[in-house]
């Protein structure tokens, strides 16, 4: 039997056996999983490997009757080891053929949105029960890898095959790029396509890309020499704008969520060093950066979330003589805050602090955008399947 027919599927598709009366999986909708390669393994054989329609088949089935219908944080895993293996099994055959890649692309670019969408929703706590667990950094490495052979397959086919949807993903990488510390993203960008680089989407992500970048974060792989960010705007104020913004649909702005952390730190850092170019008692006089000024700033939900960032950065705040509580910039003698960096080793990385009334803003306007089908998930709001199968229908994105 092959190993696709040994593999079990969630628990609710299964159905009592007739001669003991337990539960058994139902073979026709067993889904192969992933398998390591590894030492003492054997190697799959061709018979194993499913076609690509078959690949499109199977994604088809995990979206619709797993994902589609249940709520994502009870099955993640299960769909995050099958999509894998889906991968996996596209990779080993080395495809040409043009039909044959159409199907291919297709199911990364749809993998790309699951993976940016589980990112986004199951780094909430509110979206996970009790006894489920997440790990964003691992929803990160496999949204990278998926990203990569989905723009080796643009850049391989280029002129032969049109993919429809490639400036949307093309977007979503430029903005994952800091999440890569990617030291030569300027320099693919150079070499698309002059329609790709002239869509609406990608010049979005471009404008987002430069807000992004600062100066005190350098990029390089850990074989190379770190070099600056070529382009380094860090404008925190133009970014949140444009986040929500019409411009930026719900995708992107997931994608972008991933930098929300290090875009506050970079504002939170130039304010800091102006206000501590000024004498000590110009800065004991500097009580305009109340807790609920700086909040609005920072782009947080709450008041709670900026005090928990400037206590890992070791900055607190006083309260004045009315009673409100404001960032005392003498609290921590340092200039600058990026000599603090390193105590914070999840800044733009592997935290993501939400904020709720930006994302999901961006949901709304998708359900608004209409003629679409919705369906409910519980989530902490209710996602379109067009998000999965087809991007999305507001603005650029």
């Amino acid at each position: 039997m092959l190993t696709r027919l040994r593999c079990t599927i969630a628990e609710t598709r299964q159905l009592p056996c007739p001669e003991t009366g337990r539960s058994v999986p139902i073979e026709g909708r067993m889904v192969k999983k992933f398998r390591r390669s590894a030492a003492g393994v054997d190697k799959q054989i061709p018979e194993e490997l499913r076609t690509p329609r078959t690949l499109q088949k199977t994604l088809d089935y995990l979206f619709d009757e797993i994902v589609g219908k249940n709520r994502l944080g009870k099955h993640h895993k299960f769909v995050w080891d099958r999509t894998r293996a889906i991968r996996n099994d596209f990779s080993i055959q080395s495809l040409t053929r043009p039909e044959d890649i159409k199907y291919e692309v297709d199911c990364y670019e749809r993998i790309v949105r699951f993976h940016i969408l589980s990112a986004h929703q199951l780094s909430n706590r509110e979206n996970l029960a009790h006894d489920e667990h997440f790990e964003h950094q691992q929803e990160l490495e496999q949204l990278q890898k998926t990203f990569q052979s989905l723009m080796d397959k643009y850049d391989a086919f280029r002129g032969s095959i049109d993919f429809p949807n490639e400036a949307e993903f093309r977007a979503f990488y430029i903005m994952f790029s800091p999440i890569l510390f990617s030291f030569d993203t300027e320099a693919q960008i150079q070499q698309w396509p002059k329609h790709i680089l002239n869509d609406g989407r990608v010049q979005t992500a471009l404008k987002l890309y430069a807000a992004v970048g600062n100066t005190h974060r350098s990029v390089g792989s850990k074989n190379l020499e770190p070099i600056p960010v070529a382009v380094a705007q860090a404008n925190s104020g133009f970014f949140w704008e444009l986040i929500a913004s019409q411009s930026v649909g719900y995708l992107m702005a997931c994608v972008a969520e991933m930098s929300f952390q290090n875009v506050r730190f970079t504002a939170l850092n130039a304010l800091w060093s102006c206000a501590k170019g000024a004498p000590e008692k110009a800065q004991a006089n500097m009580r305009t950066w109340t807790k609920a000024a700086l909040t609005e700033y920072l782009c947080y939900d709450t008041e709670d979330e900026t005090e928990a960032l400037c206590e890992r950065l070791g900055i607190a705040f006083s309260t004045s003589s009315s009673g409100q509580e404001y960032l005392d910039f003498r609290s921590n003698p340092t200039s600058r805050l990026e000599s603090m960096l390193s105590l914070v080793s999840d800044i733009g990385s592997t935290l993501i602090v939400l904020c709720r009334s930006l994302l999901e803003t961006r949901a709304d306007l998708l359900r608004r955008h209409g003629g679409i089908k919705t369906i409910r998930t519980n989530f902490s709001c209710c996602h379109e399947w067009n998000v999965y199968r087809r991007g999305e229908t507001c603005g650029h994105g």
